[in-house]
């Protein structure tokens, strides 16, 4: 099994798992090609928006770790510069000491 079939199945189960069950709709099968045409058209219309749905989530978590990695990098750069007056502190009191 590839990773990519694997992520496609967790995917589908996340999008049917819902709160609140969906009714099912039992449709009789079409005979005309036009009628397999708009089944078609509407589980395309169905997966884009289960995408866009998923395109919108990814999108709001990398946001999250992207504001969390900016306040991380303020918190080093702090970090650092007290540090380097705690050294240049020691070096000043050593030299007078």
């Amino acid at each position: 099994m590839s990773w990519l079939r694997i992520a496609a199945d967790l995917l589908r189960e996340a999008m049917n798992s819902s709160s609140e069950p969906e009714p099912v709709q039992e449709a009789p099968l079409p005979v005309d090609i036009s009628g397999v045409i708009g089944i078609l058209n509407r589980h395309r219309s169905e997966i884009d928006k289960n995408f866009k749905t998923v395109a919108e989530m990814l999108n709001a978590q990398n946001e999250r770790h992207l504001k969390a990695i900016q306040i991380q990098r303020r918190w080093n750069y702090g970090l650092t510069t007290a540090v380097v007056v705690v050294a240049i502190l020691a070096i000043a009191s050593y030299w007078r000491g």
